[in-house]
């Protein structure tokens, strides 16, 4: 990859430092509820969940405004909304409500940036470049999620109203993504088609590959086992004796995991071919495994590593999967597919779980574990990822025939 092609992959990427610096937030609820005595405590805990909403607008937004702005714009737009609404409560932050509204508009801009990086990468990158970007953009999620906990916690340690200068960095970020990304082009719509029918979306989707239907349900499960681990964890350690600073040391730890894969992802890809998520659900499993079943901090930092590096093998593919699968004007609808399908899943975890009375702690593990190992073996068995290269290379066969036919037309 050319110093240029890197640039410009830091450009977009920087982005992402952003997405999981919502958890500031979040561990600061018990120093914000003691400023707000009058507001029932889930109240002040929505400050941690509310911005879900926001981005949930954003995906359900994203493909309208492709067609209204270039991806450079929204992303500026994203990142200005990043920096607006959360640099607010620093300054204006008497009012819960106030908060409250400031971290929906927060989450919307997040939102445009879990939709529109991944769109900016499929535009600039080919091949396993895009496969390297891809991967890349985990590790940006996990140096931004530590560097914004840590920094985040030294500024509020006082007073929890300073954490919120944290954001400023978006204002950096702000004037990176406008010095250094092209301008591109917003999305075109065919009027004389349009004006035919007003089921252009629809035809849009049912024109989409099937197999990008079978990883948007693998990325919900992917959802699903990725949550039941971040969510029992605590009370598996707890089970076990540990504390909340304990677990909070062993995944801070194991987030290296995730970070190494992240940015390894292209030697890792040599070695796992076509089958590089299969493999991240194996690694999912071993997370799992190596946290329920041993009780020492070594192998519980172990099973974190395994934990990110298997997240980032999964949700690092199927993006490129679905990149490789749908064109230009087809992706920003399947990365906004994708992105609501990971919130609803986030969001309906917890009730699944539920709904089928699986308690929380070492039975979720276990079925975590389970859930992780028959995804695995399925994906093995079906060589699901070999079949995606196939019809990727079909799809590329089908457009130059009719560009070659089109051509002889005229």
């Amino acid at each position: 990859m050319t110093k240029k092609k890197v640039a410009l992959a830091f450009s977009i990427l920087s982005m992402n430092l952003l997405l999981m610096s919502g958890s500031v937030v979040g561990a600061a609820i018990a120093a914000i509820s003691k400023s707000f005595p009058t507001e029932p405590i889930s109240k002040v805990q929505m400050l941690s969940s509310i911005p879900q909403l926001g981005q949930l607008v954003a995906t359900l937004l994203f493909t309208w405004l492709t067609y209204q702005l270039t991806r450079k714009n929204i992303g500026l737009v994203a990142v200005a909304f990043v920096a607006i609404a959360g640099l607010l409560p620093a300054f204006y932050n008497s009012s819960l409500n106030m908060i409250l509204a400031c971290m929906v508009a927060f989450g919307f801009g997040l939102g445009l940036i879990s939709n529109v990086v991944p769109v900016l990468l499929q535009e600039y990158f080919e091949g396993e470049e895009r496969a390297t970007v891809m991967g890349w953009s985990m590790g940006f999620n996990n140096i931004g999620m530590m560097a914004s906990t840590a920094i985040g916690g030294i500024l509020g340690g006082s007073n929890w109203r300073n954490l919120f200068w944290i954001y400023a960095v978006a204002i950096v970020i702000f004037i990176l993504v406008f010095a250094m990304l092209p301008k591109g082009a917003k999305l075109t719509v065919n009027h004389e088609q349009g004006n035919k029918s007003k089921g252009g979306f629809l035809r849009v989707v049912k024109g989409l590959n099937k197999y990008v239907y079978i990883i948007l349900a693998v990325s919900f499960v992917m959802s699903l086992i990725m949550m039941t681990f971040m969510s029992n964890q605590s009370i598996v350690l707890a089970a076990k004796g540990q504390g909340t600073a304990y677990t909070a040391l062993v995944t801070a730890i194991g987030n290296l995991g995730g970070i190494l894969t992240a940015f390894g992802l292209k030697y890792i890809r040599k070695m796992t071919r076509n089958e590089t998520m299969a493999w991240g659900f194996i690694s999912l499993a071993l997370s799992f495994v190596f946290v329920v079943f041993f009780n020492n901090v070594i192998m519980h930092i172990i099973g974190n590593m395994f934990s990110g590096a298997g997240i980032v093998m999964v949700n690092a593919t199927i993006p490129y999967e679905l990149s490789i699968l749908a064109n230009k004007k087809q992706f920003p609808i399947v990365i906004a597919m994708n992105t609501l399908m990971t919130s609803i899943a986030g969001v309906t975890a917890p009730m699944i779980l539920a709904g089928l009375h699986i308690s929380a702690g070492n039975t979720s593990f276990v079925v975590g574990i389970i859930a992780s190992l028959v995804i695995a073996v399925l994906l093995f068995v079906s060589r699901f990822g070999s079949r995606v290269g196939r019809a990727h290379k079909q799809q590329d066969k089908d457009c130059s025939v009719e560009g070659a036919q089109a051509h002889a037309s005229v």
